[in-house]
């Protein structure tokens, strides 16, 4: 692969479903990396079209290309940029070098990525998407993960926020119609290590029926707006007497609530559990939102309530992870959430 290759590469795999134009392909590629030259790119992509990697279609006079995610040499391409991509962080950013060592070495069955690894290195953190090597869900592989995680931070001086996904969980958080923190990961990382089961389980998802789109713009749950928040809340099964219901974008469940426990009234805070017991939640996105917010106190006050109210192995589950991390419980009104609960019919039956 050379180095327009690896460019055109970089630039189409942040959303693999989208049809670009190779004039507006080009300006991707000169933002991403200060410099691409239109004839080379063209000359490229005619190329590595013949070799099955892309796609080349048309919409008037303007051809649009795209990654042809169906084909194994494509899967290859995929995992050789990434490694190139690793290379170029890890040679501008030293220090994540050791952090690299000790993912190799104490998470060594696991698919790691770093996700704005730039943004996050100055601010001393590090937020990983790790895909877990084993489908169903193991609690037990789970706890270990976590336990050496908060090892590496220890030793490393350094916060990381970890999203862990099973296969299963991947898949539906790629297929679901919503805005969610995966999709939007997916544009802004970098694999340290198995890149190619990465790219192999987003081809699987293909090979599914699932459209493989990433989100390039990130949702920041304080800036969700009230439209979409009242949109959202109806979507879930909670509607506010007088609230007007309009048109609004599709959020995930696990943004929706983060974004009512940082908005702090308490009135919708107690709307949480209502939507949690009315609606299929991905506890361990909900876990990576609320720590990566500071908010997991808060959080486990209302999942010990709603886990009075609803039988959830993934909740209990959940419950363990956050007392095994010594979270300090801020306690909720049992009394008020159980009469909204009530209100609203989202007591189990």
């Amino acid at each position: 692969m050379d180095e327009t290759e690896f460019k055109i590469m970089d630039a189409l795999s942040r959303d693999p479903d989208e049809r670009i134009s190779i004039s507006a392909l080009t300006r991707d590629i000169h933002r991403l990396h200060g410099t691409a030259h239109y004839p080379n790119i063209y000359k490229s992509i005619q190329r590595m079209h013949e070799e099955g990697i892309i796609d080349i279609g048309r919409t008037g006079n303007s051809s649009l290309v795209s990654l042809n995610i169906g084909n194994m040499q494509t899967i290859d391409a995929l995992t050789e940029m990434e490694i190139r991509r690793k290379r170029i962080l890890l040679a501008k950013w030293k220090d994540l070098r050791r952090l690299l060592e000790s993912i190799s070495a104490d998470l060594p069955t696991c698919q790691a990525s770093l996700i704005d690894a730039e943004r996050n290195v100055k601010l001393n953190r590090a937020e990983l998407l790790i895909q877990l090597p084993e489908c169903p869900r193991d609690a037990h592989l789970d706890e270990t993960l976590l336990k050496k995680l908060h090892e590496i931070e220890g030793r490393l001086n350094l916060r990381i926020d970890a999203l862990m996904l099973d296969e299963m969980e991947f898949r539906a958080l790629l297929a679901a119609r919503d805005r969610n923190q995966l999709k939007e990961m997916l544009s802004r990382h970098t694999a340290l290590q198995a890149s190619d089961l990465l790219w192999n389980r987003i081809r699987n998802a293909w090979a599914r029926g699932i459209r493989i789109h990433f989100d390039t713009d990130e949702t920041i749950p304080a800036k969700i707006s009230e439209e979409d928040l009242i949109h959202n809340l109806a979507r879930f099964g909670y509607t506010e007497f007088g609230a007007r219901i309009g048109e609004g974008k599709d959020i995930g469940i696990e943004y929706i609530v983060i974004a009512l426990l940082l908005n702090g009234n308490a009135r919708r805070i107690n709307a949480i559990p209502v939507i949690l017991a009315k609606n299929k939640t991905n506890y361990s996105l909900l876990l990576f939102l609320a720590k990566k917010h500071g908010l997991q106190s808060e959080l486990y006050g209302l999942l010990n309530a709603l886990a009075r109210h609803k039988e959830d192995s993934d909740l209990r589950r959940t419950l363990r992870f956050l007392e095994k991390l010594n979270v300090r419980e801020v306690k909720v009104n049992d009394a008020s959430i159980e009469k909204t609960m009530r209100t609203y019919n989202a007591l189990a039956q």
